[in-house]
Protein backbone atom coordinates (compact mmCIF):
# COMPACT_ATOMS: atom_id res chain seq x y z
CA UNK A 1 0.00 0.00 0.00
CA UNK A 2 1.01 3.48 -0.17
CA UNK A 3 0.37 4.90 3.09
CA UNK A 4 2.46 7.21 4.79
CA UNK A 5 2.98 7.51 8.28
CA UNK A 6 4.86 10.98 8.61
CA UNK A 7 4.29 13.60 6.15
CA UNK A 8 7.42 14.22 4.52
CA UNK A 9 9.16 11.67 5.73
CA UNK A 10 9.57 8.08 3.94
CA UNK A 11 9.68 5.94 7.15
CA UNK A 12 11.28 2.55 6.81
CA UNK A 13 8.40 0.37 7.35
CA UNK A 14 6.19 2.15 4.95
CA UNK A 15 8.29 0.49 2.30
CA UNK A 16 6.43 -2.64 3.76
CA UNK A 17 2.81 -1.42 3.60
CA UNK A 18 3.81 0.03 0.11
CA UNK A 19 3.80 -3.55 -0.69
CA UNK A 20 1.75 -5.21 1.45
CA UNK A 21 -1.20 -3.13 -0.42
CA UNK A 22 0.15 -0.53 -2.15
CA UNK A 23 -18.83 6.58 -24.32
CA UNK A 24 -21.23 9.15 -22.23
CA UNK A 25 -19.41 10.55 -19.12
CA UNK A 26 -21.48 12.14 -15.75
CA UNK A 27 -20.18 15.60 -15.05
CA UNK A 28 -22.73 16.80 -11.74
CA UNK A 29 -23.29 20.15 -11.27
CA UNK A 30 -21.17 22.48 -9.64
CA UNK A 31 -18.05 20.94 -11.04
CA UNK A 32 -15.93 21.47 -13.89
CA UNK A 33 -14.62 18.29 -16.13
CA UNK A 34 -12.12 20.16 -17.46
CA UNK A 35 -10.59 20.90 -13.73
CA UNK A 36 -9.50 24.40 -15.03
CA UNK A 37 -9.52 25.13 -10.88
CA UNK A 38 -5.77 23.86 -10.99
CA UNK A 39 -4.09 20.60 -10.40
CA UNK A 40 -4.68 20.22 -6.75
CA UNK A 41 -8.61 21.45 -7.07
CA UNK A 42 -10.85 18.72 -5.28
CA UNK A 43 -7.79 17.00 -3.30
CA UNK A 44 -7.67 16.15 0.10
CA UNK A 45 -4.58 15.36 2.38
CA UNK A 46 -6.00 12.52 5.37
CA UNK A 47 -3.97 10.79 8.06
CA UNK A 48 -1.08 8.74 6.21
CA UNK A 49 -2.68 8.82 2.91
CA UNK A 50 -4.52 11.30 -0.21
CA UNK A 51 -8.17 11.66 -1.34
CA UNK A 52 -10.66 13.80 -2.93
CA UNK A 53 -14.27 15.33 -2.59
CA UNK A 54 -16.42 13.75 -5.02
CA UNK A 55 -19.98 14.88 -6.03
CA UNK A 56 -22.42 12.24 -7.30
CA UNK A 57 -24.32 13.37 -10.69
CA UNK A 58 -27.29 14.54 -8.79
CA UNK A 59 -25.74 16.03 -5.78
CA UNK A 60 -27.75 19.13 -4.13
CA UNK A 61 -26.10 22.00 -2.55
CA UNK A 62 -27.27 21.21 0.65
CA UNK A 63 -25.93 17.33 0.28
CA UNK A 64 -22.74 16.67 2.94
CA UNK A 65 -19.48 16.56 0.96
CA UNK A 66 -18.28 12.75 -0.04
CA UNK A 67 -14.57 11.96 0.34
CA UNK A 68 -13.00 8.98 -2.19
CA UNK A 69 -9.72 7.50 -0.95
CA UNK A 70 -8.73 3.77 -0.75
CA UNK A 71 -10.39 1.50 1.73
CA UNK A 72 -6.56 0.57 3.33
CA UNK A 73 -6.61 4.41 4.32
CA UNK A 74 -9.59 3.58 6.83
CA UNK A 75 -8.42 1.57 9.46
CA UNK A 76 -5.67 -0.44 10.77
CA UNK A 77 -4.92 -3.67 10.90
CA UNK A 78 -6.34 -3.13 7.41
CA UNK A 79 -9.99 -4.58 6.41
CA UNK A 80 -9.92 -8.66 5.93
CA UNK A 81 -9.95 -10.14 1.91
CA UNK A 82 -13.53 -10.21 1.88
CA UNK A 83 -14.29 -7.48 4.87
CA UNK A 84 -16.71 -4.46 3.53
CA UNK A 85 -17.98 -1.83 6.29
CA UNK A 86 -21.06 0.15 6.23
CA UNK A 87 -22.47 3.22 7.14
CA UNK A 88 -19.95 3.58 10.77
CA UNK A 89 -19.46 6.64 12.49
CA UNK A 90 -16.29 7.95 12.15
CA UNK A 91 -14.61 11.39 13.04
CA UNK A 92 -11.36 11.82 10.76
CA UNK A 93 -10.12 15.13 10.39
CA UNK A 94 -9.01 16.28 6.61
CA UNK A 95 -7.88 19.15 5.23
CA UNK A 96 -9.60 20.15 1.71
CA UNK A 97 -7.09 21.78 -0.70
CA UNK A 98 -7.48 24.39 -3.43
CA UNK A 99 -6.39 24.31 -6.76
CA UNK A 100 -2.56 25.50 -5.63
CA UNK A 101 -2.62 22.58 -3.05
CA UNK A 102 -3.21 25.25 -0.12
CA UNK A 103 -5.29 23.98 2.68
CA UNK A 104 -8.84 25.60 1.66
CA UNK A 105 -10.84 24.21 4.34
CA UNK A 106 -9.84 22.19 7.43
CA UNK A 107 -12.91 19.75 7.31
CA UNK A 108 -14.04 16.75 9.45
CA UNK A 109 -14.97 13.14 8.82
CA UNK A 110 -18.05 12.42 10.23
CA UNK A 111 -19.15 8.82 8.73
CA UNK A 112 -18.00 5.79 7.19
CA UNK A 113 -20.59 5.49 4.01
CA UNK A 114 -18.28 2.31 2.85
CA UNK A 115 -15.09 0.43 2.25
CA UNK A 116 -13.85 -2.64 1.05
CA UNK A 117 -10.21 -3.73 -0.46
CA UNK A 118 -12.31 -6.49 -2.12
CA UNK A 119 -12.47 -6.29 -6.00
CA UNK A 120 -11.13 -2.55 -5.69
CA UNK A 121 -9.88 -1.03 -2.95
CA UNK A 122 -11.98 2.16 -2.06
CA UNK A 123 -13.30 4.29 0.69
CA UNK A 124 -16.43 6.76 1.19
CA UNK A 125 -16.25 9.25 3.79
CA UNK A 126 -18.99 12.00 4.60
CA UNK A 127 -18.13 15.56 5.75
CA UNK A 128 -19.75 17.42 8.17
CA UNK A 129 -19.63 20.11 5.59
CA UNK A 130 -22.08 20.27 3.00
CA UNK A 131 -20.91 21.05 -1.05
CA UNK A 132 -22.19 24.74 -0.31
CA UNK A 133 -19.65 25.15 2.62
CA UNK A 134 -16.87 23.71 0.28
CA UNK A 135 -18.26 25.96 -2.75
CA UNK A 136 -17.93 28.80 -0.33
CA UNK A 137 -14.48 27.99 0.74
CA UNK A 138 -13.26 27.60 -2.92
CA UNK A 139 -12.97 23.94 -2.59
CA UNK A 140 -14.25 22.14 -6.59
CA UNK A 141 -15.03 19.16 -6.07
CA UNK A 142 -14.38 16.20 -8.80
CA UNK A 143 -16.96 14.09 -10.83
CA UNK A 144 -16.22 10.10 -11.56
CA UNK A 145 -16.14 8.93 -15.27
CA UNK A 146 -18.29 5.68 -15.94
CA UNK A 147 -15.66 3.73 -17.02
CA UNK A 148 -11.89 3.36 -16.10
CA UNK A 149 -9.17 4.00 -18.51
CA UNK A 150 -7.99 2.17 -21.47
CA UNK A 151 -4.50 1.48 -22.97
CA UNK A 152 -2.89 4.75 -23.95
CA UNK A 153 -5.02 7.15 -21.87
CA UNK A 154 -2.95 9.88 -20.48
CA UNK A 155 -3.65 10.27 -16.51
CA UNK A 156 -2.43 12.50 -13.72
CA UNK A 157 -1.97 11.61 -10.41
CA UNK A 158 -2.66 14.62 -7.50
CA UNK A 159 -1.48 13.89 -4.00
CA UNK A 160 -3.51 15.65 -1.51
CA UNK A 161 -1.03 14.65 0.71
CA UNK A 162 2.21 15.49 -0.18
CA UNK A 163 0.81 18.22 -3.06
CA UNK A 164 2.76 16.80 -6.08
CA UNK A 165 1.52 15.28 -8.82
CA UNK A 166 2.84 12.43 -11.08
CA UNK A 167 1.46 11.88 -15.09
CA UNK A 168 1.78 9.28 -17.25
CA UNK A 169 0.19 7.31 -20.03
CA UNK A 170 -1.58 3.78 -18.72
CA UNK A 171 -0.69 0.34 -20.37
CA UNK A 172 -4.47 -0.90 -19.91
CA UNK A 173 -5.58 -3.60 -16.97
CA UNK A 174 -4.60 -6.76 -15.13
CA UNK A 175 -7.29 -8.98 -15.36
CA UNK A 176 -6.76 -9.49 -11.65
CA UNK A 177 -4.25 -8.29 -9.17
CA UNK A 178 -2.81 -10.18 -5.80
CA UNK A 179 -1.23 -9.00 -2.72
CA UNK A 180 -0.92 -10.75 0.34
CA UNK A 181 -4.68 -11.97 1.21
CA UNK A 182 -6.80 -9.13 -1.50
CA UNK A 183 -7.93 -9.53 -4.62
CA UNK A 184 -8.67 -6.75 -6.88
CA UNK A 185 -10.02 -6.93 -10.52
CA UNK A 186 -9.17 -4.77 -13.43
CA UNK A 187 -6.78 -3.03 -11.48
CA UNK A 188 -4.99 0.00 -13.54
CA UNK A 189 -1.79 -0.31 -14.63
CA UNK A 190 0.78 2.95 -14.17
CA UNK A 191 4.35 2.50 -15.23
CA UNK A 192 6.55 4.17 -12.58
CA UNK A 193 9.71 4.59 -15.80
CA UNK A 194 7.01 6.62 -17.90
CA UNK A 195 6.33 9.21 -14.97
CA UNK A 196 3.85 7.29 -12.23
CA UNK A 197 6.88 6.35 -9.74
CA UNK A 198 4.11 6.90 -6.95
CA UNK A 199 5.20 6.40 -2.94
CA UNK A 200 3.86 6.41 0.49
CA UNK A 201 1.30 8.96 0.73
CA UNK A 202 -0.06 8.86 -2.49
CA UNK A 203 -2.88 5.98 -1.27
CA UNK A 204 -6.45 7.37 -2.25
CA UNK A 205 -5.27 9.84 -4.56
CA UNK A 206 -7.57 10.18 -7.75
CA UNK A 207 -6.10 9.22 -11.16
CA UNK A 208 -7.26 11.69 -12.93
CA UNK A 209 -8.04 11.50 -17.13
CA UNK A 210 -5.81 14.51 -18.51
CA UNK A 211 -8.39 14.43 -21.07
CA UNK A 212 -11.82 14.91 -19.64
CA UNK A 213 -10.97 16.23 -15.93
CA UNK A 214 -12.90 13.03 -14.64
CA UNK A 215 -11.59 10.20 -12.01
CA UNK A 216 -10.92 7.01 -13.55
CA UNK A 217 -9.44 5.39 -10.82
CA UNK A 218 -7.44 5.59 -7.31
CA UNK A 219 -4.13 4.82 -6.42
CA UNK A 220 -3.57 2.17 -4.38
CA UNK A 221 -0.41 -0.10 -4.83
CA UNK A 222 2.85 -0.69 -6.54
CA UNK A 223 6.44 -2.69 -6.80
CA UNK A 224 9.09 -2.49 -4.73
CA UNK A 225 10.60 -5.95 -5.35
CA UNK A 226 10.68 -9.22 -2.87
CA UNK A 227 8.71 -12.03 -2.69
CA UNK A 228 5.74 -12.12 -5.33
CA UNK A 229 2.47 -11.74 -4.84
CA UNK A 230 3.53 -10.83 -1.04
CA UNK A 231 5.62 -7.82 -0.75
CA UNK A 232 4.81 -7.15 -4.26
CA UNK A 233 1.32 -7.33 -6.00
CA UNK A 234 1.31 -9.56 -9.02
CA UNK A 235 -0.65 -9.70 -11.94
CA UNK A 236 -2.95 -12.94 -13.06
CA UNK A 237 -4.53 -12.85 -16.53
CA UNK A 238 -7.24 -14.79 -17.85
CA UNK A 239 -5.43 -18.06 -18.12
CA UNK A 240 -4.54 -18.40 -14.49
CA UNK A 241 -0.82 -17.05 -15.25
CA UNK A 242 1.09 -15.08 -12.65
CA UNK A 243 3.90 -12.25 -13.52
CA UNK A 244 4.94 -9.73 -11.20
CA UNK A 245 6.21 -6.60 -13.04
CA UNK A 246 8.88 -4.97 -12.24
CA UNK A 247 8.65 -0.75 -11.81
CA UNK A 248 4.84 -0.61 -12.27
CA UNK A 249 2.39 0.83 -10.28
CA UNK A 250 -1.49 0.53 -9.89
CA UNK A 251 -4.64 1.75 -9.12
CA UNK A 252 -8.07 0.55 -8.73
CA UNK A 253 -11.77 1.05 -9.95
CA UNK A 254 -13.88 3.76 -8.94
CA UNK A 255 -16.39 4.10 -12.16
CA UNK A 256 -18.70 1.12 -10.15
CA UNK A 257 -19.39 3.54 -7.66
CA UNK A 258 -21.90 5.04 -9.94
CA UNK A 259 -23.67 1.49 -10.57
CA UNK A 260 -24.58 2.53 -6.54
CA UNK A 261 -26.64 5.41 -6.49
CA UNK A 262 -29.93 5.72 -6.05
CA UNK A 263 -31.49 8.53 -8.49
CA UNK A 264 -27.53 9.35 -9.31
CA UNK A 265 -27.60 11.15 -5.29
CA UNK A 266 -27.88 8.72 -2.78
CA UNK A 267 -25.17 5.87 -2.42
CA UNK A 268 -27.04 2.35 -1.41
CA UNK A 269 -25.77 -1.23 -1.84
CA UNK A 270 -29.46 -2.49 -2.83
CA UNK A 271 -29.37 -0.43 -5.94
CA UNK A 272 -29.88 -3.13 -9.08
CA UNK A 273 -26.84 -3.65 -11.13
CA UNK A 274 -24.43 -2.61 -8.61
CA UNK A 275 -21.01 -4.19 -8.52
CA UNK A 276 -19.30 -3.53 -5.44
CA UNK A 277 -18.51 -5.89 -2.65
CA UNK A 278 -21.73 -6.66 0.18
CA UNK A 279 -21.03 -7.30 3.67
CA UNK A 280 -21.64 -11.14 4.73
CA UNK A 281 -24.89 -12.02 5.90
Amino acid sequence: MLVATARRAAVASCAVLVVALLGALLAPAGASPLAAEGRFAGTVRLPGCSGAVVRWPAALDTDRAVVLTNGHCVRRPFLGAREVLVDEKRFTKVELLDGRGRVALPARAVRLQYASMYRTDVALLTLRETYADLAGAGVTPLALADAGPSRGDRIRIPSGYWTEQRACTTTGTAYRLHERSWDWWRSIRLPARDGCAIRGGYSGSPIVSRETGLVVGVANTGYVGGRRCIDSACEEDRRGRIVMRKDMNYGQQTSWLLGCLDAGRTFDLDVDGCRLAKPRG
